[in-house]
């Protein structure tokens, strides 16, 4: 219905494509570094005007014939005006419009290539946004030691992330959860299938960062963007063809402390225009770099009822984690102009994430009174696919038609080992085991830290020992386990869409358009478990084997071992496995020389809940209008509607005496989302903007909850099951901001936030009586409300106005303060008995960024830290907020330095994370450690050439 609509108005609208006689003005706004995007045009002495777009283009309506004079200005320039000679019916072509800078003042800082243009061109935007917004760009991104989009995109306002072995991997916005952000590709969302996890958000650093152009951020939507964004909708703009040849190269080298490993990146980009109308841009990059981790962790008996004994330790886990990463990627665009007015593109990405991990673990049990060890060793392999084909079509002086079609896909699979054949590869994981006694117990016979323990006995913070009995001993450490987890996934999206843009005249735009999305996700995954039969008691099986019996090898890999705790684990430090040796256990032959049985086999009936398929199909719709009351009011508004069609397959488990048994089971949903927007923008003077916006905007369900398949064990008394028939999470959210544009380049923005939450959705447990019996039931559920608010505080300055050295210096700070709430159900054998109030998950009160730079002629030094506070990781409802999982304070620090050479050559240095900052989380409170880890400094030199 929303669609028949539409297509009616738009019939009525072509109808009368106009009323008046009217003449277009277009052009394009460009500088020697490229497009000026946000650059005001307007007729002197009159209201007639608009401004440039993401490409520099722009178009205007004029209705008054005769000598007139076209004024553009934009940040850092000189006001350029060109004279025209505008006759009846006859429209204007102005080309390329090339401007000139400032003459005065900023000239001794501008500087081609320098990080100048890319604050210039990130401020014009967000100042001539429609919408409350926020922008990087290109120039930016290369500027810091961002390896990747990730990495980049924590500079913005109100953008946190999560680290994976200190890489950027999760963008956290306005600190609503990650899937709740909406991270999309030239217009239109990214298939999720990286990474191990099966959550909806897209894995960024499958992402170089030197395939983007613009990174674009709305925080309050608009009705033309996809409605799936509580947090707000990041959108990662690739390169376009440049206006004239565009040649560029860097090549770099670098260095990880951890991995005590070598690392290089090379990029190319080459674009240019054939003739007038074709113009290409082709850019290729390769990041190869080895990363490190130092960590450990602690388990806690949080499920014991005994208030005191519930924080126990049960086991103490070290890591010495080494993974070689490289990020491939390439990007091409294409454009071909038409006529002056219209043209047809091409846009096409390519992006292969490998990750080849090689850890190994200690495990001390200290309930079980038995020390393990853990190797294990895999190749992830993740491959993003991009190809968006449209146009851009000027119906009349009035209407405008874009039309696109994009296929995106992304893929993801554990590839290892490489003697086994490519479907029956996975995740090996081999474990040994041996019986330990443990030193440092209470006299109730648990394990504790000292601030735990009823008397007072145990390890802190910075010192939890393994407190071991006896050695750890090769000899006495057997096989215990090996295990094959196999896991694959992929995800495709068909997209097509159509926007028509109507100049009804000089104050009011509207805008109409359709989306139809296809998506289609398969999620496989299982495991293999092989045991000795010697040690399962079978008859005559070939004698047990253990660690000493192994090829090993000295660990850990880089030399060191937690050294940033000092020697607490010198004692656990032995040789282990090599992974030729892991390899090997996989084979027929390793299996029938050692007698090795198989305890859970890929089909067993416990890995079919773990694995589903899903469809989900969008048709969208939308109608805005842009209203220019006067020249300091504007209104946007309009409605989204979004029908949502959801189609998941998996499978029901049911466990008893008997075996279990395995049915195929189909859930299907359907539901609407109308989404009402409404923003107003006044421009009380030049430099200064109110604005002000409510929206109604919507999250759906992860993949993971949304998977049907249920587990039923009754000789555990467990129900763990998905839930299709979850509704979405829907967000009314206002917002007031305040910015301040100086007349040199800056801004200071303030800014308000409240987001109005219905049908929350959090991971329940209960109890559920069934067969006459309590079960543990786990099953995601919807809540009746939550809220989420924030203030936003930045500040952009450089001191150029000044007589001193200061004149060099600038400043980026921004801070943005965050608090949630959400009340949580608590059940008693089925019965709801009270409730607990909670922040949301991943949401920190404090987020910060403050960057001090350097910049002259030739070069500029670049520090910065970013700040991200401590949030609740994860809720444990049946234990207590005591025992919840906490990510404590994280501040890391950055900095970037480059000198120009010449016209063409600039040397640069990155080093992040100099203060080797760890990543970590706390049980309760700070003081008990859950988990930490530390990567290491990382850091390259390198040489960039640009001809332009």
């Amino acid at each position: 219905m929303p669609i028949r609509l539409l297509l009616m108005a738009l019939f009525l609208l072509t109808a009368q494509l106009s009323f008046g006689q009217s003449m277009s003005i277009t052009g394009t706004v460009v500088d020697p570094n490229g497009s000026l995007p946000g650059a005001m045009v307007y007729i002197k002495g009159t209201q007639t005007g608009g401004t440039s777009d993401i490409s520099g283009n722009f178009q205007i309506l004029n209705h008054h014939t005769g000598d007139q004079t076209l004024v553009i200005s934009f940040i850092g320039y000189n006001a350029k005006e060109v004279p025209l000679s505008v006759e009846a019916g006859k429209d204007i072509n102005l080309g390329l419009i090339e401007m000139e800078e400032e003459s005065t003042g900023l000239s001794e800082v501008v500087v081609k290539g320098t990080y100048y243009p890319s604050q210039m061109r990130a401020i014009s935007m967000k100042k001539s946004s429609n919408a409350i917004s926020e922008v990087l760009a290109a120039d930016a991104i290369g500027k810091l030691p961002d390896r990747n989009a990730a990495e980049a995109v924590q500079r913005m306002q109100g953008v946190s992330i999560e680290r994976d072995m200190g890489e950027g991997r999760r963008v956290i916005v306005r600190g609503a959860p990650t899937h709740w952000t909406s991270i999309t590709l030239n217009g239109n969302r990214l298939p999720s299938a990286g990474g191990a996890s099966d959550e909806r958000y897209t894995q960024l650093d499958v992402f170089p960062s030197e395939l983007i152009q613009y990174v674009q951020l709305n925080k309050a939507l608009t009705p033309d963007i996809d409605g799936d964004a509580i947090g707000g909708s990041m959108n990662f703009i690739t390169k376009s063809s440049p206006s004239d040849q565009l040649i560029s190269a860097t090549v770099a080298g670098g260095y990880n402390t951890n991995a005590k490993s070598p690392s290089y990146n090379t990029s190319l980009i080459y674009g240019d225009r054939i003739g007038e109308k074709f113009g290409f841009i082709a850019s290729a990059v390769v990041w190869d770099r080895t990363a490190g981790i130092d960590r450990y962790g602690i388990g806690y008996n949080f499920s014991n009822p005994d208030p005191v004994q519930s924080f126990s330790m049960n086991n103490l886990q070290l890591r010495d984690y080494v993974a070689r990463r490289r990020t491939a990627g390439f990007n091409l665009g294409m454009d071909y102009d038409i006529s002056p007015n219209s043209k047809i593109y091409f846009k096409g990405l390519y992006s292969q994430y490998l990750d080849q991990q090689k850890v190994r673990e200690a495990y001390f049990n200290f309930d079980n009174n038995n020390a393990q060890l853990q190797a294990r060793h895999a190749d992830y392999v993740t491959n993003l696919y991009s190809m968006k084909a449209g146009g851009e079509f000027n119906i009349s002086h009035r209407l405008k038609l874009d039309a696109s079609y994009q296929i995106s896909s992304s893929d993801f699979k554990l590839n290892s080992p490489d003697n086994l054949p490519e479907d029956e590869r996975g995740y090996p994981i081999v474990n040994f085991v041996q019986p330990m006694t443990y030193e440092g117990l209470s006299s109730d016979g648990f394990k504790y830290l000292a601030m735990d323990s009823p008397e007072g006995i145990g390890g802190s913070l910075e010192n939890v020992p393994a407190d071991l009995g006896a050695p750890l001993d090769p000899n006495s450490m057997r096989l215990n386990q090996i295990i094959l987890q196999q896991m694959d996934k992929k995800e495709t999206d068909h997209t097509g869409q159509f926007d028509f843009t109507h100049q009804t005249n000089d104050k009011l735009q509207l805008k109409f358009g359709g989306k139809l999305l296809n998506k289609e996700r398969e999620f496989n995954s299982s495991a293999t478990v092989k045991m000795q039969g010697a040690l399962l008691g079978i008859p005559n099986s070939p004698d047990m084997l253990f660690l000493s019996d192994m090829e090993t090898e000295s660990t850990p890999y880089d030399g060191t071992f937690l050294n940033e705790l000092g020697d607490v684990y010198d004692e656990v430090n032995i040789s282990q496995i090599t992974n030729d040796q892991i390899d090997a256990m996989y084979t027929d032959e390793f299996a029938t020389q050692n007698g090795l049985i198989t305890v859970l086999a890929k089909d067993a009936p416990s890995n079919a809940p773990q694995s589903y398929t899903g469809q989900e199909q969008v048709i969208s719709a939308y109608a805005m209008g842009t209203y220019q009351v006067n020249e300091k009011l504007e209104l946007i508004g309009g409605i989204r509607n979004e029908v949502n069609h959801l189609e998941f397959t998996g499978a029901r488990v049911l466990t008893d005496q008997d075996g279990s048994t395995v049915e195929e089971v189909t859930s299907t949903k359907d539901y609407n989302a109308f989404l009402p927007m409404v923003h107003l923008k006044m421009k009380p003077n030049n430099n200064t903007i109110v604005r002000a916006a409510y929206t109604r905007t919507y999250a759906r369900p992860t993949f993971n909850r949304l998977n049907p398949g249920v587990q039923i064990n009754n000789l555990t008394q467990t129900i763990t099951e998905g839930n299709t028939e979850l509704d979405p999470t829907f967000s009314n959210n206002y917002d007031l901001a305040f910015e301040y544009y100086p007349e040199e380049l800056g801004i200071f923005s303030a800014g308000i936030f409240y987001k109005d939450l219905s049908n929350y959705i959090y991971d329940d447990q209960s109890i559920e009586v069934y067969n006459d019996l309590n079960y543990l039931r786990s099953r995601p559920e919807n809540l009746e409300s939550a809220w989420l608010y924030g203030i936003e505080l930045s500040y952009v300055k450089r001191f150029t106005n000044m007589d001193n050295f200061m004149k060099n210096f600038g400043v980026e700070l921004n801070y943005s303060y965050i608090d949630s709430e959400v009340e949580i159900p608590t059940f008693t054998e089925g019965e709801q008995t009270g409730s607990y109030k909670t922040s949301l998950p991943e949401q920190a009160n404090h987020i910060g960024n403050a960057i001090v730079f350097y910049e002259n002629n030739k070069f500029m030094a670049r520090l910065a830290g970013n700040f991200k506070g401590k949030y609740v990781n994860a809720i444990r409802s049946i234990a207590g907020p005591e025992h919840y999982r906490w990510f404590g304070n994280n501040f890391t620090v950055d900095f970037s330095s480059s000198y120009l050479l010449s016209d063409n050559f600039r040397l640069f240095v990155e080093l992040n994370n100099i203060t080797n900052a760890p990543n970590r989380y706390y049980h309760g409170v700070s003081d008990r450690p859950e988990e930490a880890a530390w990567s290491g400094i990382r850091g390259q030199i390198g040489l960039s050439f640009n001809l332009r």
